[in-house]
């Protein structure tokens, strides 16, 4: 089983370390110049996520939980010192947009400006966040003004009664999503 696995971590890890040289050949073109990803490794991997933060591959130990970037690995940029680690049994390779990488995407603002927001720009332009509203009421309560809470735990807790509901930006419920349209 052991030896399986380490078989399993050297073709992943093995994938990882190729994919940056396939990307970065095509079949009708060769590249005279060195391409540089957005860390400035030549024909690596890092990209820029949707909120333009440059991302990318790192190892994971998914035994005790610690990310290493491969980069910082003595300084090696060859891919040598991630693929001696990634020979153990407990770090796998993610790559930048893998679903398994938590950092992708997490440094993004809303329109309403808090961090991982959902507010979201209509078809008017006018940013409209959640709301919580109480349909026996009939009383809408913007969610970022429940004591400064930007967590969502207030409005979690209030949500937890019978006659209050959680309305996104977007959903089909929400009236004021492109109500501001003249």
């Amino acid at each position: 089983m052991k030896t399986k696995m380490k078989t399993k971590m050297k073709t992943i890890l093995s994938i990882c370390i190729a994919m940056p040289l396939l990307h970065s050949c095509t079949k009708d073109s060769v590249r005279l110049e060195p391409v540089l990803d957005c860390m400035g490794v030549e024909n690596g991997v890092a990209v820029y996520d949707d909120c333009r933060d440059c991302q990318g591959a790192f190892l994971y130990n998914f035994t005790t939980h610690n990310p290493m970037d491969i980069i910082m690995l003595g300084g090696d940029t060859s891919g040598a010192a991630a693929a001696n680690l990634a020979t153990t049994d407990s770090i796998i390779c993610v790559l930048p947009e893998h679903s398994m990488n938590s950092y992708w995407n997490s440094g993004c603002t809303d329109c309403d400006g808090i961090l991982n927001g959902v507010a979201a720009v209509d078809s008017c332009g006018d940013c409209q966040g959640a709301f919580l509203y109480n349909f026996t009421t009939h009383n809408p309560m913007d969610i970022v003004m429940l004591g400064g809470d930007t967590s969502g735990a207030a409005a979690a807790n209030l949500a937890t009664t019978d006659s209050i509901i959680c309305v996104l930006p977007e959903h089909p419920m929400n009236s004021y999503w492109n109500s501001g349209c003249k």
